[in-house]
């Protein structure tokens, strides 16, 4: 671990007795927060389901239309389109299953639920996508007479089906769920764009290994877009510090607020896929000011960095204390 963290994770002082933890010395901020995620939630919800009979209904005709072509690169973009929809399946039952309130053994909830389907989503579709590489390369030894028109003519419908169903999903970006299908419009999209090229390459040329070539450059956008939400998944499901915080800057901030010795034991993670929370021991000046100091503590964490879910346990610059280690 990097030194300049591990200054904000343990104390790196020795004084025995530690202050205990008494319940009005913590702060939750929670309230902040409520409806506005029961809001943007419950419109998730709709919107994925309507793109999931949309990209269902037109993965069907996309798979029939690339059987019926020929065309590997279509049935490459079917697949993926179907994947997808069974992404949207899962991201739809993670979102409902997300807005249970909490329980005596799930005391943050079930906000994490849409990390899961989103991790779910993208191990789906990277298996099926690496079948349809292997595919690809089979095509170069054994190569098949494909329909340039009608590819032209079902990937252009695709373009403007997978058009709508990325406008329609760009307007719940709030949640790691409904990003990661709108990556998976956007990939459908290019999907589109590149059947639709080697549909207007064989008509006019006759040269049919574009299908497989370009099939491949489609799989390989796939799989890179898949490896970041994959990436991000795991960070919440870890707990880990959310990529768009500074973990060091957060820490200079706090212990440069007016009244605070120093910090440590300071954490920063996804409570949600949306939701971010913090806690950290404070060493405080003044006994009689640390109201005042906690406020300013909790405004500044959310005016500069938006964290809402604050809690934050004092011991005094004149008090002794154990030397607190991570766990």
């Amino acid at each position: 671990m990097p030194a300049e963290y591990s200054n904000y994770l343990t104390h790196g002082r020795n004084e025995a007795n530690h202050l205990p933890h008494d319940d009005q010395d913590n702060c939750n901020m929670d309230h902040v927060h409520g409806h506005h995620s029961h809001d943007f939630r419950h419109t998730n919800s709709k919107l994925l389901a309507w793109c999931l009979i949309i990209t269902f209904s037109f993965s069907i005709v996309e798979g029939v239309g690339g059987y019926l072509t020929h065309s590997i690169t279509l049935q490459t973009d079917a697949l993926h389109m179907l994947t997808d929809a069974a992404g949207l399946l899962i991201a739809y039952v993670a979102n409902i299953i997300s807005k249970r309130p909490a329980t005596i053994s799930l005391t943050f909830g079930f906000g994490k639920a849409e990390a899961v389907g989103a991790l779910m989503n993208c191990m789906f579709t990277l298996m099926l996508t690496l079948v349809l590489l292997f595919e690809s390369i089979i095509r170069f030894w054994h190569p098949t007479t494909v329909d340039g028109i009608g590819l032209l003519i079902i990937a252009t419908l695709g373009l403007v089906v997978n058009g709508g169903v990325a406008t329609v999903l760009s307007h719940g970006l709030n949640s790691l769920n409904t990003r990661a299908a709108f990556i998976h419009a956007l990939g459908d999209i290019l999907g589109s764009i590149v059947a639709i090229i080697a549909g207007a390459i064989i008509y006019f040329t006759g040269f049919k290994t574009i299908d497989p070539i370009l099939s491949i450059i489609l799989i390989c956008f796939l799989i890179t877009s898949n490896y970041n939400i994959i990436k991000r998944s795991i960070i919440v499901l870890m707990a880990g510090v959310p990529e768009h915080l500074d973990y060091k800057q957060i820490g200079f901030d706090l212990e440069n607020m007016v009244g605070i010795v120093s910090i440590h034991d300071l954490h920063v993670w996804y409570m949600s896929a949306n939701r971010t929370a913090l806690s950290a021991h404070i060493v405080a000046k003044d006994p009689l000011s640390w109201q005042q100091t906690l406020l300013e503590c909790q405004q500044m964490l959310l005016t500069n960095h938006s964290i809402e879910h604050v809690t934050l346990q004092h011991e005094f610059d004149n008090a002794e204390h154990e030397h607190c280690e991570l766990g």
